[in-house]
């Protein structure tokens, strides 16, 4: 499986660009090629993206601040951050890290800047002349060099000039400073923006009670109504440290709701309540423990996400809930250290029922980082349980995906057994730390191209046994595919090419006649079936051998 590599990293970093900055960036009047617009394009998108982010400014303000083309003096853009007292100067490359020659203009150009010799820039920067004269007048105003390129790191002569140049402008007063842009810092940017911001929520408590040690708590009643509004303010954000959302119409669920609906002043006795984390509950002045509103900060519900989507169904459905309708719920202060007591209690609380493996997956916080990375291509993967999956890659949908491309056999085994297997004994060969969005996000293109593709051979198929072979040997193949065909699986781009697509149903559709040509000749004359074959570790050890074999041969 490949890790995380910048070449998968700057596929996603160019998607962005052309999408959110190549609107509003026009391409330059010059005769140049096609790839050459292209790459001074995304250039000025980079130095755009630099500033909005940096200074977090609007989109049409971050393009304004180009100055890129000719006679720019070295440096793509500039940006007054009147606000933070920070002149920004950026120097973009989308591409690889500028060289000791790229790096001397713009050194040259900031001490041009600096020193307001203005005649020596183009007309483009004539328009913010004004801004920088500005910031250059100000007391307390800090001067910022950008380096903003995608690559790893900037070279050592690179590193020194710019030092060079940061002592020399700060003789008298510490006013320059200089940062380097890598890849990673963009990539970060992206992912960052994906977060899911921590949620803030008052929630009325009647007849509650505290517990001080060995860290606060509090427990009491809390009207249906309430959490039903809750629900629909915040739908998603109010299980983000749950294991999983609210999975609609599920026998419990529907149980919960006629409850609500038919016997409300039950509901306290026939449910197990709700447990609730959050980093500080803050309680107001006055506060009686009849009735109190509290302020909770950082809140989720990490127990009883079907009971509260219930109650909301139900409320929806009618308008209104009976003001009888109470349960019993649990508010536990956890902090914002990151110790892992938010866990215990989620993992816990959610083993006292029946709950499959996979659900535990949300705890795992290289599930959040994966999401974060899909979503910068604008790719759902969910990774909790949901009722709500359109259009979503799910986490069952990855787990065999992965399964499929790891090249180990026990795996592909484990797989065509019980998928819950996948989950219970191969989670962190699947899931590792190493694992991109980007390669999750193709695996799953790539299984379900083929899955189709050998679904519709296995429908054309009239005798029973190459049926069955279609129907059993899908995962094998495409491990022997992985195998193989590394550079076309493991390219950086996250959805299928044209190309790709005939690529793949081609080696797909051909390797699919091998194996089951070399499947006949070993275990026809055993009787044995492919779902048999396909769930023996043994078996498929030595059909992968005996396929690997053949088409070395074929190579040579």
């Amino acid at each position: 499986m490949s890790k995380p590599n910048s070449k998968a990293q700057k596929t996603q970093i160019i998607e962005v660009l052309k999408q959110d900055y190549f609107p509003i960036i026009p391409q330059l009047q010059r005769n140049w090629t096609a790839k050459q617009h292209e790459e001074n394009r995304l250039s000025r998108s980079l130095a755009a993206f630099a500033i909005a982010n940096l200074a977090d400014a609007i989109l049409t303000d971050a393009a304004n601040s180009i100055i890129n083309g000719e006679n720019d003096n070295g440096i793509d853009a500039v940006y007054f951050d009147r606000t933070n007292n920070r002149l920004w100067l950026i120097q973009a490359k989308a591409g690889n890290a500028p060289n000791m020659g790229d790096n001397k203009k713009f050194c040259d150009g900031i001490r041009d800047l600096v020193h307001k010799r203005f005649q020596k820039f183009n007309s483009s920067f004539s328009r913010l002349q004004h801004d920088v004269e500005d910031a250059l007048d100000r007391n307390g105003v800090k001067i910022v060099g950008c380096n903003i390129y995608l690559d790893s790191s900037l070279g050592t002569h690179v590193v020194n000039d710019l030092n060079q140049l940061q002592d020399e402008l700060n003789k008298f007063d510490a006013r320059f400073q200089w940062q380097d842009l890598n890849i990673e810092k963009i990539y970060g940017w992206l992912t960052t923006k994906q977060e899911n911001a921590p949620i803030e929520v008052k929630l009325t408590l009647e007849n509650w009670h505290c517990l001080e040690q060995p860290r606060k708590a509090f427990y009491g009643l809390v009207n249906a109504a309430e959490l039903a509004d809750l629900y629909n303010q915040h739908h998603k954000l109010l299980f983000e440290k749950n294991i999983r959302y609210y999975l609609g119409t599920q026998d419990v669920n529907l149980a919960i709701a006629e409850t609500v609906k038919e016997q409300p002043s039950e509901l306290f006795y026939l449910n197990n309540g709700l447990t609730i984390t959050c980093t500080k509950v803050i309680l107001p002045p006055g506060h009686k423990q009849e009735s109190t509103k509290f302020t909770l900060e950082g809140f989720s519900v990490v127990n009883g996400a079907q009971t509260v989507g219930s109650i909301a169904s139900v409320f929806n459905a009618n308008g209104a809930i009976s003001p009888n309708a109470k349960l019993l719920v649990t508010i536990i202060e956890v902090g914002t250290q990151s110790d892992t007591i938010g866990i215990e209690i989620t993992k816990a609380r959610n083993t006292q029922n029946t709950v499959r493996d996979i659900y535990f997956a949300a705890l795992d916080p290289n599930q959040e980082r994966l999401r974060q990375e899909c979503m910068v291509s604008n790719i759902v993967y969910q990774y909790r349980p949901s009722a709500d999956n359109q259009d979503a890659i799910t986490i069952e949908q990855a787990a065999i995906a992965l399964a499929c491309f790891s090249g180990n056999a026990e795996i592909i085994v484990a797989a065509k057994k019980n998928l819950n297997l996948l989950y219970k004994d191969h989670y962190s060969t699947l899931f590792s730390n190493e694992l991109s969005g980007i390669t999750l996000c193709r695996y799953v293109r790539i299984f379900e191209y083929l899955d189709q593709i050998f679904e519709n051979s296995r429908k054309a198929e009239t005798e029973t046994r190459r049926k069955n072979f279609y129907q059993h040997g899908r995962l094998f193949i495409l491990n022997v595919l992985s195998r193989r065909y590394k550079p076309l699986i493991n390219k950086p781009e996250v959805n299928l090419s044209q190309d790709d697509m005939t690529e793949l149903s081609n080696v797909g559709i051909e390797l699919a006649e091998l194996i089951y040509t070399l499947a006949e000749s070993q275990f026809a004359s055993d009787e044995k079936g492919y779902l048999a074959i396909f769930r023996s570790l043994t078996d498929v050890q030595q059909l992968t051998s005996k396929v690997m074999q053949e088409l070395d041969c074929r190579l040579g």
